[in-house]
C-alpha cells in the first residue's frame, strides 16, 4: 500500500508560485532498510497541473503514458497539464525496481498502480476542500475535467481556486480508484505531450544544454576506456588559439573551448601514446578463438533461475543428468550451433553531458537513464556529499541501453572541476561514441535435443559462451553461477513437457560490453526459436503446429501465436521460393508472436512482409504500444540483415553511420501490428518487438529454400533486394 506524502513544505518545486498543491508518493521502507518511491503533482493558482515525470523519455513515449495515469485519476484539464523531467532523487525511484533508472521496459510497469493512487488522492484533497468551502457533505463532491462542482446547488470552482485549501489537508490512503470501464485517458488517443516540443525544436536534448559563458569540450580518448595513454604535445595544444584547457578524463582527454569546432581540431592535434590497453591485439579471429576456448576450457555454470518480471534471481539449475540421459535415449537428435556478434547502439543523439563545479557544489546535466547511479558515482569521484551533487535529465536522443551506463557524464564531471565557476559541455563525436560503446557481447551458442518416437521433443540441452556483462562492470553474481544477462530464455520454458538444461561458458575478452535494446532476448530469441524450428523440420512437423502442440497450458501465448499466424496467412499455398517464419517472446508482462514473408531467388532476399501479434496488458497508450513494436521490429531487422561490430588492433572497425548500415525507407517491407487486448495488468512493450524478428526471418528463409541462417548477420550470406 503507497503512502502519499504533501511535498509542498520540501520545496522540491520551482517556480509554480505560492498557493499550490504539491503531492509526492512515498513507500513503506523496504525490509532491508529503504527504498522509497516518489513523483510529483502540483497544482497550479491558474489551475495548470504540472507533472513531473520520474523516467527518463527516449523516444519510448513514458512521459505520455506516466501523465495519463495522473490525469485520469485526477480528473484534471488534459490540456492544461504539463509535463517536466525529473533529477536524481529518490523520491524518483520506480517501486518495480527499486531505483531511479529507466530500463528493462520496466517504467509503465512499475509506475501504473502508484501514481494513478496519487492521482486519486489529489483529487480527494480537492474535493474535500470545496466540500469545506461550500459546507456541504464531500459525497456531494464530484469533479470534471479540472473543476469541483457541487451538482445540487450548480456551483464549480477550479482546482487552482481550491489547490492552496487542499494542500493544507491531510493525504488520504484510501482514495478509490477509477473502475477501467470509466477510464477516458487510459487507453484513449490523444496527441502526446512532448510532440510539438520536439517538433518545434523547443525540446532540450543533452546537446542542446547552453548556460552563459559555457566551455565546449571534445575528446581525444584511448582505444579502450581502462587503457592508459598519454599525450606527447599537451603544452603545444594548451597553447592553440581559443583553447581554454586539456583536462585529463577518464580514457584520455578532454580539450575545453568556447566552441565545439575549435576544441575538436585540438584534440584531433593531440598526439596520444597508448602505453597498454585491454584489447591491445584483440581481432575478430582471436573473438573466435575465445569463444572456442571458452567452451573447451571453461567448466559451465548452470544459470540462475532469473525472472525478469521481477528481478529478482533465485538459484536454480537443471538436472543435467538428466536432461543428458534423457538425450542420449532418444531415438533421434538435433545439433546446431549459432552466432551473433557484437552489436553497437548508434543512437542517434551521440554520448554527451554537461556540468557546472562552484562552491563545493556539482550539478550534472544530460540524457542519462540511471541519473541516481551518476550522482552517487560523481559524489564519490568528487569527493562530495552527496547532497551536494546534483543530477538533471533532459531528453534522450535515443539510448537503447547505451545511456544506461554512466562512463559518459563523468568527464563531462572531471573537466568542470578543472574550471570551476564555469559550466562545460562534453560532447562525444560520432567517432567517439561508437568507438567508445559498451556493446552487446557476440556469443555461441550449442544446443543439442533428443526427440521422441512421436516426433515430440523430449529434452534440450544448451550451452552459451560469451562475455558476461556483470563480470566487465565488476558486479557480483551468485558464486558459481552464470550471469543471468546472458541467459534469457535461451530455452523457452512456456513449451511443455520438456526437460531443460542451460549451461554458461564465460569467455576470457575485455572488450567493453553492457546492455542493448531488450539485452539477453536480443540473442537467445535468436537461438530458442530457430532452434525450435529446426526440432520441428527434423521431426517433419509444420512449425507452427509444433508450437501450438507445445503450448497448451498457455492460453495467452498461444491467441498471439494463432494471430499472427492468421495475419501472415500461414496456411496460405506459396509460390516457389517463397517462406513464412513464425517465432515468439514473451515474458510475464507481455506476449509478441511474429511472422515473416519472404522470397528467396538467385541468393537475393525479400522480405515480403512482417506482423506482428502482441499483448501486454492494459496498453495506456496503444498508438505509443504499436509503434514501440513497429520500431522495435525495425531496430531488430537492422541488427539481423547488417548488426555486427568487427575488430582489428585492439579497436572496433566503425567510425560513423557510414559503417552502421541502417535500414532506408526502401528496405522496411509493409509491417502490419495487431494488438490483443487482454485483462492482464500492464505489462512492457519498449523491447518487446525487437527479439523475434531475427529467428523468425531465419525461419522463413528456411521455408523458403534458403538454408538454414546460423549466423548473423543475414548479409554474410544474402543481398537485400526490396520487395
Amino acid at each position: 500500500m503507497s503512502r502519499i506524502l504533501n511535498l509542498s513544505r520540501r520545496q522540491m518545486l520551482h517556480g509554480l508560485g505560492t498557493g499550490v498543491l504539491a503531492l509526492g508518493f512515498g513507500y513503506p521502507a523496504r525490509a532491508q532498510g529503504g527504498a522509497g518511491f516518489g513523483a510529483m503533482i502540483a497544482i497550479a493558482p491558474d489551475g495548470t497541473v504540472h507533472f513531473t515525470c520520474p523516467s527518463s523519455e527516449m523516444g519510448q513515449g513514458t512521459q505520455e503514458a506516466l501523465a495519463r495515469l495522473v490525469a485520469e485519476e485526477l480528473d484534471c484539464d488534459w490540456a492544461r497539464m504539463e509535463v517536466g523531467l525529473p533529477w536524481a532523487d529518490r523520491a524518483f525511484i520506480n517501486p518495480g525496481m527499486g531505483k531511479q533508472m529507466t530500463a528493462n521496459s520496466a517504467t509503465t510497469v512499475g509506475y501504473f498502480l502508484p501514481l494513478r493512487r496519487a492521482g486519486a488522492a489529489a483529487r480527494m484533497m480537492l474535493m474535500q476542500a470545496g466540500a469545506a468551502r461550500w459546507g456541504v457533505p464531500v459525497d456531494q463532491i464530484s469533479t470534471q475535467a479540472g473543476e469541483v462542482i457541487h451538482a445540487a446547488s450548480g456551483r464549480r470552482l477550479t482546482y487552482g481556486a481550491l489547490a492552496a485549501e487542499a494542500a493544507r489537508l491531510p493525504v488520504p490512503g484510501d482514495a478509490a480508484l477509477k473502475n477501467p470501464a470509466d477510464f477516458r485517458l487510459i487507453g484513449g488517443k490523444s496527441p502526446r505531450k512532448d510532440l510539438a516540443a520536439k517538433v518545434t525544436g523547443r525540446a532540450e536534448f543533452g546537446i542542446d544544454v547552453m548556460r552563459p559563458d559555457m566551455l565546449v569540450g571534445a575528446l581525444a580518448l584511448a582505444p579502450h576506456p581502462r587503457a592508459r595513454v598519454e599525450a606527447a604535445n599537451l603544452a603545444e595544444v594548451k597553447a592553440m588559439p581559443g583553447v581554454a584547457a586539456v583536462v585529463p578524463v577518464d580514457g584520455g582527454y578532454a580539450v575545453l573551448a568556447p566552441r565545439f569546432w575549435v576544441a575538436k581540431k585540438a584534440a584531433e592535434a593531440l598526439k596520444l601514446t597508448v602505453l597498454s590497453s585491454p584489447t591491445a591485439g584483440v581481432d575478430d579471429k582471436g573473438i573466435d578463438a575465445a569463444l572456442t576456448r571458452a567452451f573447451a576450457e571453461k567448466a559451465p555454470m548452470p544459470f540462475p533461475d532469473f525472472d525478469f518480471s521481477t528481478m529478482r534471481p533465485r538459484a536454480g539449475g537443471g538436472d543435467k543428468a538428466a536432461v543428458l540421459a534423457a538425450i542420449a535415449a532418444a531415438p533421434r537428435r538435433v545439433e546446431a550451433e549459432y552466432d551473433v556478434p557484437y552489436l553497437a547502439h548508434a543512437a542517434m543523439e551521440p554520448l554527451n553531458c554537461s556540468a557546472h563545479f562552484a562552491d563545493g557544489q556539482l550539478t550534472l546535466r544530460g540524457p542519462m537513464q540511471s541519473p541516481e547511479d551518476v550522482r552517487k558515482l560523481a559524489a564519490n569521484m568528487a569527493g562530495l556529499p552527496l547532497d551536494k551533487v546534483r543530477v538533471e535529465v533532459t531528453f534522450l536522443g535515443g539510448g537503447f541501453g547505451r545511456k544506461w551506463a554512466t562512463d559518459f557524464p563523468i568527464p563531462a564531471m572531471q573537466a568542470a572541476m578543472a574550471v570551476p565557476g564555469r559550466w562545460v559541455k562534453l560532447i562525444w563525436t560520432r567517432e567517439n561514441d561508437l568507438a567508445m560503446d559498451q556493446f552487446r557481447p557476440a556469443y555461441r551458442v550449442k544446443s543439442v535435443a533428443g526427440i521422441g518416437a512421436d516426433g515430440a521433443l523430449v529434452a534440450v540441452h544448451s550451452r552459451i559462451a560469451g562475455q558476461s556483462i556483470n563480470t566487465y562492470h565488476g558486479r557480483r553474481g551468485f558464486p558459481g553461477m552464470a550471469d543471468p544477462t546472458a541467459a534469457g530464455l535461451l530455452i523457452y520454458g512456456c513449451y511443455t513437457p520438456v526437460m531443460k538444461l542451460m549451461e554458461f561458458h564465460e569467455a576470457d575478452l575485455a572488450i567493453p560490453v553492457g546492455f542493448w535494446r531488450s539485452v539477453t532476448m536480443s540473442q537467445n530469441a535468436f537461438f530458442a526459436e530457430s532452434f525450435i524450428d529446426e526440432a520441428a523440420r527434423a521431426a517433419g512437423r509444420d512449425p507452427y503446429a509444433y508450437r501450438r502442440a507445445m503450448l497448451a497450458g498457455e492460453p495467452r501465448i498461444l491467441r498471439a501465436l494463432d494471430k499472427a499466424a492468421d495475419m501472415i496467412g500461414w496456411d496460405r499455398p506459396k509460390a516457389k521460393g517463397v517462406g513464412r517464419g513464425i517465432a515468439l517472446t514473451y515474458n510475464e508482462g507481455h506476449v509478441c508472436a511474429q511472422a515473416v514473408e519472404v522470397h528467396i531467388a538467385k541468393g537475393k532476399l525479400a522480405i515480403r512482409r512482417i506482423v506482428a501479434a502482441f499483448d501486454c496488458g492494459v496498453m495506456v497508450d496503444p498508438a505509443g504500444v504499436e509503434s514501440q513494436i513497429s520500431g522495435g521490429i525495425v531496430f531488430g531487422l537492422q541488427a539481423a540483415l547488417w548488426g555486427g561490430v568487427s575488430f582489428a588492433d585492439g579497436r572496433p572497425q566503425i567510425s560513423n553511420f557510414n559503417d552502421v548500415r541502417l535500414p532506408g525507407l526502401a528496405d522496411v517491407p509493409p509491417i502490419k501490428v495487431a494488438l490483443i487486448p487482454s485483462g492482464t495488468k500492464p505489462g512492457n512493450a519498449g523491447e518487446a518487438g525487437t527479439p523475434p524478428i531475427a529467428p523468425a526471418l531465419a525461419n522463413a528463409i528456411a521455408d523458403a529454400g534458403g538454408g538454414r541462417v546460423r549466423r548473423l548477420p543475414l548479409s554474410l550470406r544474402f543481398e537485400l533486394e526490396n520487395a
